[in-house]
């Protein structure tokens, strides 16, 4: 069995994703309906933000070699 060495974060009233403005409102056309924007935040260990990246298209990927090159720098 694999198990996570991290903790998850359940939004399910959407009160992060506005904090952190990273939220598509009406998405697809649903009135009403707020969905979170593809997003990648790397927090050093005192929660301060070191890298971001936000997608304002749900169907684009980040670059996961960019991503492990900033987790490289925390170590």
């Amino acid at each position: 069995m694999n198990m996570l060495n991290f903790p998850l974060l359940c939004d399910y009233n959407r009160e992060v994703v506005k904090a952190y403005g990273v939220f598509h409102e009406d998405f697809a056309g649903l009135r009403g309906y707020t969905a979170a924007k593809r997003a990648i935040f790397v927090l050093d260990r005192e929660g301060i933000i070191r890298y971001m990246w936000v997608s304002e298209n749900p169907g684009v990927e980040p670059n996961y070699k960019e991503i492990e090159a900033e987790l490289a720098k925390l170590d």
